[in-house]
């Protein structure tokens, strides 16, 4: 009997012992990790790897970081390419959508302002002839790009028509009003061909100022 007392009071000793090293082993935690816990959760501790951004992406002019969406925005052959037409003479718009230009795909907005400014500056022959005078980038995106060209006709100014009398046997130049006398000459009517003093004395009407005077060097004397 006197042993299994001896081994219970063993026991016991021990089993106070080992409380006592935990009560005490977590006050040290406590006093010198106060972090270690968080509302009542063991928070474990991870290493996360520092990446520098960048590393992985390019910044903007102004030193922010670009956004998905803008690096993004490039022309592909999905692209939907509107045209509006504008006519300054007439004050009329029209607008059509085009296949994108092979040319125009993978740039963003720079590179393509940039290539309507170029486009502006050295137009096809047939835009020429239309009257190209500018072109304006609307709106931008990958989804639909939109631009719009300007046309003005420069109207050339109507050539003046004169005519030709035959008075006193020589050439009298008339403007078209037939009032005013716009040069005398000393082209003798019965010197010029038969045909030519036929439709002199009916009144030969010539249309400007260079025909005309290329008209009189010829048959001047």
């Amino acid at each position: 009997m006197k042993f299994i007392g001896r081994v219970s009071l063993f026991c016991i000793v021990g089993l106070l012992g080992f409380a006592a090293g935990i009560v005490s082993n977590s006050a040290y935690l406590h006093l010198f990790y106060p972090n270690r816990q968080e509302n009542g959760k063991f928070q474990p501790y991870t290493q996360e790897l520092e990446q520098d951004p960048s590393s992985t992406k390019e910044s903007a002019p102004d030193g922010s970081l670009p956004t998905d969406s803008q690096r993004m925005d490039v022309i592909t052959c999905d692209t939907i390419f509107s045209i509006e037409e504008y006519d300054r003479n007439t004050d009329s718009i029209a607008q059509h959508e085009e296949d994108i230009p092979g040319k125009y795909i993978g740039m963003d907005r720079v590179g393509f302002v940039d290539a309507m400014a170029a486009y502006e500056l050295s137009p096809p022959l047939e835009e020429q002839q239309r009257g190209l005078i500018s072109v304006e980038v609307l709106s931008f995106s990958a989804r639909r790009v939109e631009i719009r060209k300007n046309y003005q006709m420069i109207e050339e100014p109507a050539e003046e028509l004169f005519y030709l009398v035959a008075e006193n046997h020589y050439i009298t130049v008339y403007r078209e009003d037939m009032k005013s006398v716009y040069l005398y000459t000393d082209i003798c009517v019965e010197n010029l061909p038969v045909y030519l003093q036929e439709e002199i004395i009916q009144r030969k009407l010539i249309s400007g100022e260079s025909t005309l005077y290329h008209f009189l060097e010829s048959y001047s004397s």
